[in-house]
């Protein structure tokens, strides 16, 4: 492992490209940054960004680049170990970095350091949107106090500018969903308004076109593979996807993997045409996968990939891993709904800005899901969220079974893990299991009647 480096990579699989990976100077890593090779292959990227990080910690470019790759792949802690040692009280410090500091703390489950992050970054810079809107996400609604709502509120009144409105009103909304739910129904529709007119309309043609190329795709007969066997999670966003995962990553032979991009990268490289079926590919892809997240897996006997987005491509999973179990969660569509109205997704999700878009891509993953659970009954399963909680023993039965585990008593104290979480339930899932969610779209009514009527939805 380099100097600097606080991960204990696994070899690539191409050993040419490992080779050139430990053994190149800052000069030729730089090169090699800009490859095509290595520009397309996630894990050799990421590798060359630590081992540039490693040889120049004070590089500020490398430093972001670094940071952000780092994040992306659910390795918090090395950034964390990084970012903590940041001064933030000093005059002069760039906003940007105490905004990133404050998030990987927060993620880390660091609050108090978050906390005072936030807090002082809020104070010194009362116009910066991006970070009321993150601080207002995180903080406990009891906690903010009412001047910092009211300076928040304002900006969304009485601002010019499109992007500060759109971001002080997801703020607003979070912070009110409670206390105030119909108002944060409100707002939240005004800012999906807003980031549609700057981001654009949802492809809904080409999200079908996706998955039917998926389609196409042959499963790989049912195997054993070389350790650890991959679980991914999958489903809409807010159905429970980190609860699950919580659940699954705290039986003592399983590792959570947190959010990987690992499979819509291989979508759009390795993987492209979906007839390709030649045994070496599987091989290599295998290999690849094992040995970029191999450092997160630590040993387990199983591993949870969860990325919601990941059911466009369940065909590619089955042709890949013969091992592999999909798991598609499904929730209550107007309760879904409703959580991914309220927040403001950064990566993709452009359906969620509008509710015909929702209920089409609804609709697109529920036959996707339909199709391979019939294709390969043994490799695809579909649990229900409120199953989950009701019965958390039973619904899991099928599906430890499969993948050769037992029941834990420990999956029921997923909430007292200290572990990182990256996701919009970062809060939810450090309290135990429990049903207050359920239902708790009809608290928005009559403010969302004609949303979920959009969704088909009785109301």
């Amino acid at each position: 492992m380099p100097a600097g480096s606080t991960v204990a990579w696994h070899p690539h699989p191409d050993a040419r490209l490992e080779a050139l990976i430990t053994g190149a100077d800052a000069a030729d890593l730089l090169g090699l940054l800009r490859h095509p090779a290595v520009r397309v292959d996630r894990y050799a990227h990421l590798r060359v960004l630590d081992r540039l990080h490693a040889l120049r910690p004070d590089d500020p470019q490398l430093l972001a680049a670094w940071a952000q790759s780092m994040l992306l792949s659910n390795r918090p802690a090395p950034v964390w170990e990084v970012a903590r040692h940041w001064p933030y009280r000093e005059r002069g410090v760039d906003p940007a970095w105490t905004l990133l500091a404050a998030q990987v703390a927060q993620v880390m489950g660091e609050h108090e350091e978050a906390r005072a992050r936030y807090r002082h970054l809020l104070e010194a810079h009362p116009g910066m949107v991006d970070a009321w809107q993150k601080y207002l996400e995180f903080e406990r609604p009891g906690r903010v106090a009412a001047e910092a709502l009211a300076r928040v509120d304002a900006m969304y009144r009485d601002s010019p500018d499109p992007y500060v409105r759109e971001k002080a009103a997801f703020a607003l909304a979070a912070c009110q969903a409670t206390q105030a739910p119909g108002r944060a129904f409100l707002l939240a529709a005004e800012a999906h308004r807003l980031k549609r007119a700057r981001l654009g309309p949802w492809d809904a043609a080409a999200s079908a076109r996706r998955m039917e190329l998926d389609r196409r795709r042959r499963p790989l007969p049912a195997g054993d593979g070389p350790a650890p066997r991959p679980l991914f999670v999958v489903g809409l966003p807010r159905s429970g996807t980190t609860l699950l995962t919580r659940m699954l990553g705290s039986h003592p032979q399983v590792a959570g993997l947190g959010e990987q991009n690992l499979v819509p990268s291989l979508a759009g490289t390795a993987c492209r045409d979906p007839h390709d079926a030649d045994p070496r590919l599987a091989a290599f892809v295998q290999a690849w996968y094992r040995a970029a997240t191999g450092d997160l897996a630590a040993g387990a006997r199983a591993v949870v990939d969860k990325l919601p987005a990941n059911i466009e491509y369940a065909g590619l999973i089955l042709a890949m891993f013969p091992d592999a179990l999909v798991v598609h969660l499904e929730r209550d569509l107007a309760d879904c709904a409703m959580s991914i109205h309220l927040r403001d997704f950064e990566f993709g999700c452009l359906y969620a800005d509008d509710p015909a878009d929702l209920a089409t891509y609804a609709g697109q993953i529920r036959e996707q899901a339909r199709h391979w659970r019939e294709a390969a009954p043994e490799r695809v399963f579909t649990l229900r969220y409120e199953d989950l909680v009701a019965d958390p023993r039973g619904t899991l039965a099928p599906l430890l079974a499969a993948a050769g585990l037992e029941w834990e008593p420990a999956m029921l104290d997923f909430w007292r893990r200290g572990e990182q979480i990256a996701t919009y339930s970062e809060a939810q899932v450090r309290s135990p299991l429990n049903d207050r969610s359920i239902g708790a779209w009809r608290r928005f009514l009559p403010e969302a009647a004609a949303h979920l009527r959009t969704l088909g939805i009785t109301v």
